[in-house]
């Protein structure tokens, strides 16, 4: 009977952990495509597709707990034009829109940007799960570099202004 019970609660625990990780996760990714995408994009769509535990717990002075959650996303380009950006970028044909602004001023109200998104969760002693940013985030390429897969789709015409063909 004893080991029914703690198997039992062992399940039970797995479950509400699974659930309150799936439920952190969408509202870390909720946050990082606001921030990432300036507001631009209503999220109409978000959805965990899978958790996975690291093998190994990292040691900086405390154990972290830590998994990867991979979600699907979709977004529809809204009117919003970001107060911190140069309104004439949003002009068309505007010189200043192009590279990583693409999905800002380069697609139409309405252009549904979707994909799928890897966020990496900690587990802090208080037991939330919290999106942990990649280290590198200060030389991105483009909204949403470090969390965004693309699995083989090209950059250019995605996330970046398409290359301009050669005359």
């Amino acid at each position: 009977m004893i080991c029914c019970t703690v198997y039992c609660s062992s399940a039970l625990a797995d479950d509400n952990t699974d659930k309150q990780i799936a439920e952190s996760a969408l509202g870390e990714a909720r946050d990082v495509v606001s921030r990432e995408l300036f507001g631009h994009y209503d999220i109409t769509n978000l959805a965990v597709l899978k958790i996975e535990t690291l093998p190994d717990r990292i040691h900086l002075g405390h154990d972290y707990g830590l998994v990867t959650v991979t979600l699907a996303f979709s977004t529809k380009r809204n009117t919003t034009k970001h107060p911190n950006l140069n309104p004439d970028m949003f002009e068309p044909g505007s010189a200043m829109c192009q590279g990583w602004l693409y999905l800002h001023c380069g697609v139409p109200v309405g252009h549904v940007f979707d994909g799928k998104l890897q966020v990496l969760l900690a587990v802090d002693r208080g037991g939330s799960w919290r999106a942990v940013s990649p280290s590198w985030r200060s030389r991105r390429e483009y909204a949403l570099h470090g969390y965004l897969l693309l699995e083989g789709r090209e950059k250019e015409g995605y996330v970046l202004f398409p290359k301009q063909r050669e005359r």
